[in-house]
């Protein structure tokens, strides 16, 4: 390990951070934002100070884990008996891993992870392979011998995750007895007789002779009463001006230059020509699109098509998605990390993407034989499985570092931008596995690739919204961004970059 030294004027650092993919109701937005704007600073504040890009990452994954509002760490979605379950992941500059999955009774699952790291690179006796990956009671006890404290479940548990719990709850009970009312009239209809409730009695009325008022054993059977679960259509999400005094009055940073449009026929390119290269700017030229030149929320209008992950009040959130962080430190760097309670309602034991190498995050290292030393690393939020299916945050990466894009099963050159924004069309949305699966495919990418001339960062999603924020070591504040989608199912992208200062000659 490098020791730790003050930065010098030719050192470059940067952090970046999202708070998952989803929707984020504007009524709480910069509560997401004010989690990205601490995390950021707390990173920089290590990256300033010498650190490593992996302390950066862990530590600002540790206060968003700390945050209630996050689906990390304290106030998780429970699982299905009511307990919470963390996953989390970290990656290192050469690509070593430490994961936990369905880890119970921690309150930071991120600080696990980076103890499995170390003890991964450690040797053991007899040539044993040491673990980089533990799971469930294992991973407590793991956390148990390295001093981390074990605290009951009830302490992990939020006020908000609690009445999450109960009202999915509720929703399953009702779900499950309205399945079981059709199953018993298919049944019925089927066999041609009127609609009667499947239980014992009914069952032994069919067995049975007819059995008269003056038989000895009368069964009474009563039809289930059973209410159908009411649905309402949510509200279309509203731009809420809340947002300009916060700002003003908080030292979080928002950047009116940076692209966030969602995909259409005339996308934007990548011009790098364009940009500032003594500082992060917008890769997208804003005279491109009017739009560019104003604030950039964008919800949808009333005519388009509600999302699918649209709540049922515009208050309520819609973030059930990992949070994530990558870093690059003054060493040059990379380093990434991801935390996650996982969905709602989940199956006790169920081991979140957050947890797995190459789905959530991925580093692909530089090569020591490349002139322009590039490493990309990537975290991703969004629908587990799918992400699992698609090993998207490492195809994410490698598209992203080799600059292409797959086209009539080729894969053809292309600029970042258009193989981020390729990776999620194609072999994210497209991907045989998504497409045939009765779960929407729901991501948010966000990736940084560093090389000689300075660090670059790309995000996209596919969701409503993204949360996301980002700092380098010459500004001030970090800058804050909450992306929204115009329209559901469209791709939103945005990128920044920051070139590194050529060293002064004596």
């Amino acid at each position: 390990m490098h020791l730790r030294r003050p930065i010098d004027g030719g050192d470059l650092c940067a952090i970046y951070v999202h708070a998952g993919a989803g929707y984020h109701s504007t009524s709480n937005e910069k509560n997401h934002l004010k989690a990205c704007n601490d995390a950021a600073r707390i990173g920089m504040a290590i990256l300033k100070n010498g650190g490593d890009a992996i302390e950066a990452v862990e530590m600002a994954i540790r206060l968003l884990e700390d945050r209630d509002i996050t689906n990390a760490g304290y106030g998780s979605n429970l699982t299905m008996d009511g307990n919470v379950e963390g996953d989390a992941c970290i990656v290192d500059h050469y690509g070593r891993s430490g994961a936990v999955g369905a880890i119970t009774q921690v309150k930071n699952p991120i600080i696990i992870a980076r103890q499995v790291l170390d003890a991964s690179i450690q040797p053991l006796s007899l040539s044993r392979v040491p673990p980089n990956f533990l799971v469930g009671d294992g991973a407590v006890d793991f956390a148990e011998t390295h001093g981390v404290n074990i605290i009951p479940n009830e302490y992990l548990v939020s006020a908000g995750a609690k009445q999450r719990w109960q009202n999915w709850r509720r929703d399953l009970l009702r779900a499950e007895a309205e399945e079981r009312k059709q199953h018993e009239t298919a049944l019925t209809r089927a066999n041609g007789h009127r609609s009667v409730p499947v239980t014992p009695a009914a069952i032994s009325n069919r067995l049975s002779p007819p059995i008269t008022p003056d038989s000895p054993n009368q069964y009474s059977v009563q039809p289930h009463n059973v209410s159908k679960h009411a649905t309402a259509d949510g509200p279309s999400m509203r731009y809420s001006k809340e947002l300009d005094a916060y700002y003003e009055d908080d030292d979080t940073g928002t950047d009116d230059r940076l692209a966030m449009m969602a995909q259409s026929r005339k996308r934007p390119r990548t011009d790098g020509s364009s940009a500032d290269d003594s500082e992060f700017g917008p890769i997208v030229d804003a005279e491109t699109d009017p739009a560019q030149q104003q604030r950039i929320y964008l919800p949808p209008s009333d005519d388009q098509a509600q999302p699918p992950y649209r709540p049922q009040t515009e208050r309520e959130d819609r973030v059930t998605d990992t949070v994530g962080a990558i870093a690059v430190d003054c060493f040059g760097r990379i380093a990434a990390g991801s935390s996650s309670g996982g969905i709602g309602m989940k199956h006790r034991g169920r081991c979140g993407p957050a947890a797995l190498v190459g789905i959530s995050t991925a580093v692909i290292p530089a090569d020591p034989d490349d002139p322009e030393e590039a490493s990309v690393a990537t975290v991703t939020s969004g629908t587990g499985e799918h992400m699992a299916t698609t090993a998207a945050a490492h195809n994410a990466a490698d598209r992203i570092l080799s600059c292409t894009r797959k086209a009539k099963g080729q894969l053809e050159p292309c600029n970042e931008d258009e193989a981020l924004f390729s990776m999620i069309k194609n072999d994210f949305m497209k991907h045989p596995g998504v497409q045939n699966s009765p779960c929407q495919g729901a991501i948010g990418i966000l990736a940084v690739k560093k090389t000689k001339h300075g660090v670059y960062f790309y995000f996209g999603h596919n969701t409503d919204s993204f949360a996301l924020a980002s700092m380098h070591s010459d500004e001030r504040k970090p800058v804050c961004v909450m992306s929204r989608s115009r329209e559901s199912g469209l791709i939103a992208q945005g990128a920044r970059k920051c070139r590194a200062r050529r060293a002064s000659k004596p």
